[in-house]
């Protein structure tokens, strides 16, 4: 029986699972939802299906800024969901091609061994992030000299100079579309006196969030106030949000500018020729290209709707450009 060829990224927030000659079989929280009985610690469901009832359960989330923190955890939450992806031949053999962060030490790739083999993966490769997304993105490694690519992920974020090789230099930032939702949460609290959910604070980033200071759209939102721990209403804007955002994108601005003047002469000028590319969750705000030429001035372009995931199907069909590239 031939084997079954999956693609994975096993990303902070979510796992997508790209199979061969199906497509993207697999979208889901990667997250895991546990109950305390009699002191034991009961695992309920997984995933989309991961949500409390009660307050003896609580959801534990096994990756976290683009790191897994927990292999026991890890593992069965990926078996689950390999397990869902090859229900048609459970008995057949898996090679799964994985897509990590630039930055992952060896240390941090032994774990994504431990927890592909725990989920019943036989055979494992590796493909840097930042190659499956520039890939995603349709864009072959033959179109540039040099570029940058920027993914910003929900737990981290990799910056890295490419080059018709792959990547010629690179980092992961741990910082990433979740610590910006927390960073809204703290400021609306700080200035309102408001506590307002994870969820309030993303949905607010997504629907008025700039990072333009002349932003004008405003949402109402229900939180828990600080001091009567009563709930109230208020109404937030664009410009309350805006110091929050524009704190985290600055980083990855000065980030991206010392990686780009850490190159030689050569490159900085091609990537300045070429620009940057910025893909990943992080990379949806409002504002971001106006902002990112203005810290960087040089072209800036944004990837809408792109997963990596299709460009670690295109490494997986191409057997000898994986070999080159990584």
């Amino acid at each position: 029986m031939a084997a079954i060829e999956l693609c994975i990224d096993f990303g902070s927030n979510t796992t997508v699972i790209y199979r061969l000659g199906k497509g993207i079989v697999l979208v889901e929280p990667n997250k895991i939802l546990c109950e305390n009985v009699n002191g034991d610690t009961i695992i309920k469901d997984f995933g989309q299906r991961a949500v409390k009832q009660n307050d003896e359960q609580f959801v534990v989330s096994p990756v976290m800024e683009g790191v897994i923190v927990d292999e026991k955890y890890a593992g069965v939450l990926l078996r689950n969901f390999v397990k869902k992806v090859v229900a048609d031949k459970p008995k057949a053999s898996i090679k799964a091609l994985f897509g990590i962060p630039c930055g992952t030490s060896a240390e941090e790739r032994q774990k994504y061994f431990n927890v592909a083999y725990s989920a019943g993966i036989s055979s494992i490769e590796f493909a840097p992030t930042p190659i499956a997304d520039i890939l995603g993105c349709g864009v072959g490694f033959g179109d540039f000299e040099n570029c940058l690519l920027i993914d910003i992920g929900s737990g981290c974020t990799d910056v890295a100079v490419m080059g018709k090789q792959g990547i010629v230099d690179g980092l992961t930032l741990n910082v990433g579309a979740v610590n910006i939702d927390f960073s809204i949460m703290s400021q609306v609290q700080s200035k309102y006196g408001v506590k307002i959910s994870l969820e309030s604070a993303l949905s607010l980033k997504e629907q008025i969030g700039s990072l333009l200071p002349n932003g004008t759209k405003n949402l109402s939102f229900a939180g828990i106030e600080s001091k009567s721990k009563k709930q109230k209403t208020i109404k937030i804007t664009s410009i309350d949000i805006l110091e929050p955002l524009r704190e985290y994108y600055q980083l990855i601005a000065e980030t991206a500018n010392s990686l780009i003047m850490a190159q030689e002469s050569i490159i900085i000028n091609n990537v300045r020729n070429q620009g940057v590319i910025f893909c990943g969750n992080g990379s949806k705000i409002s504002g971001l290209k106006e902002f990112m030429q203005q810290m960087l001035n040089i072209p800036i372009f944004i990837a809408n709707g792109e997963r990596s995931v299709f460009g670690l199907a295109k490494l997986m069909e191409q057997k000898s450009l994986l070999k080159k590239l990584t």
